[in-house]
């Protein structure tokens, strides 16, 4: 069994299990990305606990742990919390949750592992002294050593026990305390008479707490493997069972699941309409002139590295401060000033500490001005789209601007942002958050990486960002070099504005100029530069072993090429590096039609090419 921290830390990777350094004898990451940064690599492991051996470790539950979920359960006598106590009470009212890998935490708490095929997200108190460490979160592990001394230790661990599936106790538990009448209690055995009828009531108990298809799917098959005897088969699941999946469970059921899973009882809605006669009419106001509307959705993407992080520093930098973006540049009235705005922004991919405060105060923003809440804060990980988190920090703080990078971590897990609609229902908050709250949002997407795609199929995965957004930026990189562009591809107020294009230099966003070019023409101009490259260095490479006897005609080097299938119009641009770096010299000789032109290596190319020969 392992001993020092970086075996413990291999060995957890090698259970796939990801993991990353926490500060010694503490629970802060030690990397600035978080547990983002968690990985089963095991070069980047070593290369951690070798620079710093005391390295705590931090283990990474969800998706990134092959869907681990932990149950916390806190101990602090002062304050008369006691979650170890809470989970006894609730197994005597509705069953034992399977045995799994438990640790003891440094104050005495424990921490359950489960492996859990429907998506879970962090909860904070989903009773008194439980906790929950889904997608995003993390936890401690053994042998860590906590602040007071005392090191996390296994009590069911590695060696003993295998990490347990969640079975349907499990999902209720997570489930909160509003899911615990609707607890199905399956029997410990089900013999083959009883299996087809226990497990389609089951599927009805797991719908009537929120869970998706697939993920009742996924819970049945637990049980079904664990109680009933001999199991059904999956064509007899998919059969008997999987089809009441489509007997309107939803629409029968009484209460409604909340973002957070919490239930509710279903409202009584008015019938009452807007005639348009009486509704207001309202003409569009912009945050930033032309590209960014007020009070709606603004989506800016593109590919890593076309400086979409410093766009939109330089942005929220310009809002804060009340100064003219680099955005507005030609065609805002040099007297327009804008009042300083309050910006929030949420980036789960820079941390403010080491990068993001730098290039907002390198772009002139007005720090007071701007608000955020740390990826390594455990609030960070409720903030989602449709969570009630974020509208009670949006109504508290009414900032101006509203940021969030990327959009997947702000995605609720059960959202698959693929799914026709499901993103659309996902960011419809926003829209009405904007106009309640006085806010704009500003969500930073990666384009996707498909050939010879543009517009709308390059947003992310799903259309409907592109849909609900009232306005589209996309940011790219131009074939010269240093050169950055934003296209506007989208307006819903209007004809789309000018291509801007932009440099970063020393982390500060400076305007270059406008461009009648769309997203389209670059990104075509690039795929078309990418497909020549190798073509036109297989010419230099040609054109250089060709020489390599001495001077030659021109005339008698195209005719070669030729013979070799190398187009001209890729000779000739091989010809033309190969004199700008300097590798040949072409001169003539003779005037009019006896004119000829020559080629031969520069001499520093001759000295190279006689060395490796």
């Amino acid at each position: 069994m392992a001993e020092t921290m970086k075996e413990w830390a291999l060995y957890y990777a090698s259970m796939g299990l990801a993991v990353f350094p926490l500060v010694p004898e503490g629970k802060r990451p030690a990397t600035a990305n978080g547990c983002k940064a968690a990985t089963v690599d095991t070069g980047q492991i070593e290369s951690w606990w070798e620079k710093s051996p005391s390295y705590n470790i931090g283990i990474a539950t969800g998706d990134a742990s092959g869907g681990l979920v932990a149950i916390d359960l806190d101990v602090d006598e002062g304050k008369g919390v006691d979650g170890r106590g809470l989970l006894e009470s609730w197994q005597k009212n509705n069953g034992e949750l399977p045995k799994t890998w438990t640790s003891v935490t440094g104050r005495g708490g424990h921490h359950l592992l489960y492996r859990s095929t429907f998506p879970c997200q962090n909860r904070v108190k989903l009773y008194a002294g439980v906790d929950v460490r889904g997608n995003g979160g993390y936890i401690v592990a053994p042998p860590s050593l906590h602040p007071n001394g005392r090191r996390y230790a296994w009590k069911h661990g590695p060696g003993e026990i295998t990490i347990a599936q969640a079975d349907n106790r499990v999902i209720s538990f997570l489930m909160g305390p509003a899911a615990e009448k609707q607890l199905f209690q399956e029997p410990e055995t089900i013999p083959e008479g009883e299996r087809t009828d226990t497990m389609v009531r089951l599927v009805g108990s797991l719908r009537a707490k929120g869970l998706d298809d697939e993920a009742v799917k996924a819970a049945v098959r637990v049980e079904n493997g664990r109680k009933c005897v001999p199991p059904l088969t999956d064509q007899e699941l998919e059969k008997t069972v999987f089809p009441a999946l489509n007997r309107g469970w939803k629409t029968e059921k009484p209460y409604a699941a909340d973002a957070k899973g919490a239930f509710r009882q279903r409202k009584d809605f008015s019938l009452d309409v807007v005639t348009m006669d009486r509704a207001e009419e309202k003409t569009p106001e912009w945050l930033i002139t032309d590209y960014m509307p007020r009070y709606q959705i603004t989506s800016l993407a593109g590919d890593g590295g076309s400086g979409k992080t410093t766009v939109w520093c330089a942005l929220a930098a310009a809002v804060s401060s009340g100064k003219r973006s680099f955005i507005e540049t030609d065609w805002v009235t040099p007297f327009s000033r804008n009042e300083p705005g309050l910006v929030m922004f949420f980036s789960a991919e820079d941390s403010f500490e080491y990068t993001l405060k730098r290039r907002l105060r390198k772009n002139g923003a007005n720090l007071a001005n701007i608000v955020s809440i740390d990826i390594a804060d455990e609030r960070f990980q409720e903030i989602k789209f449709n969570s009630g988190f974020l509208e009670q920090l949006l109504e508290k703080h009414r900032p101006v601007l509203c940021i969030f990078d990327p959009i997947q971590a702000f995605v609720p897990p059960d959202i698959r942002m693929g799914d026709r609609n499901a993103m659309r229902s996902c960011l419809a908050p926003l829209v009405g958050y904007g106009e309640k709250y006085g806010t704009t949002f500003l969500i930073i997407e990666h384009a996707n990486k498909q050939s010879n795609v543009w517009g709308r199929k390059r947003i992310a995965d799903s259309a409907d960002i592109w849909d609900i957004s009232r306005s589209v930026i996309m940011a790219g990189e131009t074939t010269e070099k240093g050169i950055r562009y934003l296209s506007h591809e989208k307006s819903n107020y209007g004809m789309t504005a000018g291509t801007v294009l932009y440099s970063i230099v020393d982390e500060v966003v400076e305007f270059k100029s406008h461009s009648n070019k769309k997203d389209k023409d670059f990104v075509t101009e690039a795929d078309y530069t990418t497909r020549l490259a190798p073509q036109r260095e297989e010419a230099k490479e040609f054109i250089l072993d060709f020489l390599k006897d001495g001077e030659k005609e021109v005339a008698e080097l195209d005719e070669l090429a030729s013979a070799m299938s190398i187009s001209k119009s890729t000779l000739k641009r091989a010809k033309a590096d190969l004199k700008r770096e300097g590798k040949t010299k072409t001169w003539s000789i003779g005037y009019g039609q006896d004119k000829k032109f020559f080629i031969r290596l520069s001499e520093d190319s001759l000295t190279d090419t006689e060395n490796v020969n």
